[in-house]
Formats: C-alpha cells, structure tokens, sequence
C-alpha cells in the first residue's frame, strides 16, 4: 500500500473536523483555505460550531493570581466558586463564609492532584480523566525531566507561553502517533498557516531595531529548540517525516503558533456569581448572598494590587469593564472593584476557528466557556446564510464588535495586522479607503492643483 501523503493527511484531517459541524472548507485562489457555512446557524444567538482545543491543550498564561484556579490541561475552573474566592482572598481560616451557600460550595469540577513536571509545583487537574489524559501526552517527559524543566525556565525567560505550548503540541502528535499513523498524527500542525516566528509577530519600527530584534527571537528560537530537542531524547525522536525540531520547522511552528493560537479569556465563575448576586433586586436572598461573599471581598479588598503579566494588564479580559460594586453590609458599606477577581487567561490551538480569515467587519463572534471551550457565534446585524465564507476579527472577536472597528482608522488596523502577513481588504477597509481617496479629490479640486500625497495617507 502507498504511503499517506503529508497533503492527503491534512486534506483528510480536515474533512474529519468539519463534518458534521456545519461547515466545510474550501480553497479559494489568493486566499488558500477558507471555512464556510453549510447550514444556517440556528438559536439565540445563533450557533455557528462549538469546539473545544487542539489535544485538549490549554496553555496557561504565567499569572499567578490565577494559579491553582485552572485544570493543567483543559483550563476548565477547578473546584468551587468558594475554593476561588478563598485561593485569591487568603481566607482559610478565620473569618468564615456562611456555608449556607449552596451555590458557593456547588463543584464546578473535581481537584485532582498531579504529579509535578515542569516544575517543582504539582499540576491539578479538573478530572481524573485530565489527569489521565496530561500522563498520556508529557509522561515521556519524566524520563528528562531535568531537561524539560531547563526547558521550561527558559521559556519563562523568553516571556513566549508559544515556546512551552508548541512542546505539548509535539508531545501530544507523538501519542497520536502511537495509536495512527506518523502523517495522520502530525496533520493538526501541518494544517496550521505557517510563517517564522521572527515574521510572525510585531517588530519595532526603527530598521536597526527591527533588526536587533529579529536577532533575539532567532538566538531564543534555537536555543529554545536545542532544549527541547534534549528533553525529548536528542536525534531521532521523532518520526522522520517530521520537521517540527528542525531548525525552521521549529521556528515555523512557533511563528504558526502565533498566528492561529488564539487567547482563551473567560470571566472567574467567582466574579460571574457576584455579578449575578448585584444585579438581584433587594430581598431576603440577596443580602444572605451579600453576607456570605462579604468577608473574601473584604479580604480581597485589603491585598495589596498585584502586578500581573503585562498583557493580562493591557486586555480587555475585565480591565476595560471594570466596575465598582457597592453593597450594604451589616457591618458598613462595601464598595470594591470587580478587577479585584481576574479572568482565566491561557493560549490555545482551535481547529476550526483557525481556519477562519479575517475581516474587519465580520460575520462571527468568539465566546469561551470555563471549561476552555468556545463558541462561534454569528454577529448581530449579520446574516449568514448556506455558502457564506466565515470570518471573525484577529483584532477583537467578541459581539458587537463591529462599531469598534469601525471607530478605529483603517490605518491603524493595518498596522495591528501587519505581524498576520497581510493587508486587509475587507469591505469596511474597502469602504474607507475609497472614502479617503475621495476626500483627497475634493481638496484637490478645491484648491486647484494637484496636493502632494503624505506617507500617512497612503
């Protein structure tokens, strides 16, 4: 029998993940693959696909507000919304919530403890079968494990979580490859739109910089490389056929990384109950839910801010909707802000939104669920019907994101987009440089003579 192509096994692994989902893909000259519609998306607000990570894979982002809050593999919340609010609060022992609270106490999941790998710390998990699962696609680490932990360290050093995912990503491939064949293992990465991690993400303006730049991610990428090449046993570790630990195969997985991983942002069930509790109107129920939450507020309230990763600062992940709550207690008002409870951050691979273009003016939004899933929902005011190409936003996917787009200059999402590689020419970006070219006209004609075009116009 002939050998599998690595092209067959990609074109037959991606039939595999849209059949039956409601979409299917097509190659479209200029555009290379492109997911579309088969069916009309149906409730409220309509559904377009649900799908969960690539090998069950979430990546954590380093906060360690949100440590211990998390599954090690899937990203799913663990345990319940009182264990959250007592790992960020401190509140073990002391001062008590009411355990009347049935909500509080309710599991959202199992605790299950690991055993430690990448570091000293012992990973937990949501479920015996995460647990299980995390053994499955690492535990050939363990045989290395001073070398996976180098490995480890160093990309916390890089301050790239794309290093430590691109690890799991192989190590799963590799268990794939025990149960299917090398090509059908490795088609999830292969599918993936590749460029080299130093093209992949936004470098400095100034030629010198750029180039002292693009010096740094290579060096970080070879020695990033060389590590895990160690902590997975050298040469010939895996199939042949694979590139993945080459040295541009390495870099092109991490640049694929950066370009289909997407970040898992979901609002703490902890935060979500509050929430709720707020907006009750004032009765018996309400302020028995206020007195059981208000001594972890309390607590919260007198931490000092922690100083979270930069990026968990700068996203819109429950900073830009901070609120100030302000609730009667029996023992005084409490006002505190919701950015006291972060959101779980992490970074992960989804098949079928991966292969999602962009449009600055898209057809579909991106929701995720505590257990590390999404899903694709169709923007209000939008309309996809039976053969519609679906699009979201690289720049910011949730609904109603359109009027945001809209509000930003055409150049300044170009220049967002630059690290993907290409120029959009969406309908909103269509419609706003012809707009601008006829606005140049005009002043043109007014004034007689031809005007000289400036940089920032082009």
């Amino acid at each position: 029998m002939m050998p599998v192509s690595p092209d067959a096994s990609v074109d037959a692994y991606l039939a595999g993940i849209t059949k039956g989902h409601g979409v299917e893909v097509r190659d479209l000259p200029g555009k290379g693959r492109c997911l579309f519609a088969t069916a009309v998306p149906q409730g409220e607000p309509p559904l377009v696909f649900a799908e969960g990570p690539l090998g069950r894979i979430v990546q954590t982002a380093p906060n360690a507000r949100s440590r211990k809050l998390a599954c090690a593999l899937c990203g799913h919340a663990l345990g319940s919304i009182a264990r959250h609010l007592s790992l960020l609060s401190s509140v073990d022992e002391g001062v008590q919530p009411s355990e009347g609270e049935d909500e509080l106490h309710a599991p959202l999941s199992d605790v299950v403890v690991g055993k430690p790998l990448f570091s000293n710390r012992a990973p937990l998990f949501c479920s015996s079968a995460c647990l299980k699962e995390y053994e499955r696609i690492l535990g050939r680490l363990r045989q290395r494990k001073l070398a996976a932990r180098r490995f480890a360290r160093y990309a916390k050093k890089c301050g790239c979580i794309f290093h430590l995912l691109a690890m799991k990503l192989i190590c799963w491939c590799l268990a794939q490859a025990e149960q299917i064949s090398p090509s059908a293992a490795a088609a999830p990465l292969r599918s993936l739109c590749r460029r080299l991690y130093w093209d992949a993400v936004d470098a400095p303006t100034c030629p010198e910089q750029a180039k002292a730049f693009r010096a740094k991610l290579q060096h970080e990428t070879e020695r990033s490389r060389t590590l895990a090449l160690k902590a997975l046993g050298g040469d010939g570790a895996l199939p042949k056929s694979w590139d993945f630990l080459e040295p541009d195969g390495y870099a092109s997985l991490l640049g694929a990384l950066c370009c289909n991983a997407t970040a898992v942002v979901y609002i703490s069930p902890a935060l979500q109950h509050i929430l709720l509790v707020d907006g009750m109107k004032d009765c018996p129920a309400k302020r028995s839910a206020i007195g059981a939450l208000a001594p972890w507020m309390r607590s919260l309230n007198a931490l000092p801010s922690p100083v979270d990763d930069a990026s968990d600062a700068e996203e819109a992940a429950g900073k830009d909707e901070e609120r100030v709550l302000s609730w009667k207690t029996p023992s005084g008002r409490l006002e505190f802000s919701t950015s006291l409870i972060p959101p779980f951050r992490g970074y992960a691979v989804f098949p079928r939104m991966a292969l999602m273009n962009h449009s600055c003016a898209p057809n579909c939004a991106i929701e995720f669920t505590f257990s590390g899933g999404l899903f694709a929902l169709e923007q209000r005011e939008r309309k996809i019907e039976k053969g519609t190409e679906l699009s979201i936003s690289y720049l910011n996917s949730s609904l109603d994101s359109y009027a945001d787009h809209r509000a930003m200059s055409r150049k300044r999402r170009q220049a967002q987009l630059r690290p993907y590689g290409f120029e959009c020419a969406c309908p909103l970006c269509t419609e706003q440089a012809a707009a601008s070219k006829k606005k140049r006209c005009r002043s043109q004609t007014a004034s007689g003579k031809p005007r000289k075009r400036r940089r920032s116009e082009e």
